[in-house]
């Protein structure tokens, strides 16, 4: 992790991005993710979900990859049975 650029920023709240392990399986390594619940991409991103699944308890968290060049995706992300009320309410 030592030539992993630690300086980055979610462009859509300006949280310093925070390394995450990705599970084995996936191949990722260290991603660089924004864990801001009160980020404008991840408070919008149970909307669009939902769009498709009401029942959908998923959202997305703004990711870099620096093993891809700091190439950005939405992670997938889980937001529990009434995670995205609570962090509106907080907000």
């Amino acid at each position: 992790m030592d030539d992993i650029d630690l300086t980055r920023t979610c462009p859509h709240c300006g949280q310093p991005l925070k390394p995450w392990l990705g599970p084995p399986e996936t191949m990722w390594g260290v991603l660089l993710v924004c864990y801001n619940n009160h980020c404008p991409l991840f408070q919008s991103s149970n909307d669009c979900v939902t769009d498709f699944n009401p029942e959908s308890k998923l959202g997305f968290r703004y990711a870099e990859d620096p093993a891809n060049g700091y190439k950005s995706f939405n992670l997938a992300a889980y937001c529990g049975e009434t995670f995205m009320e609570l962090t509106r309410a907080e907000g």
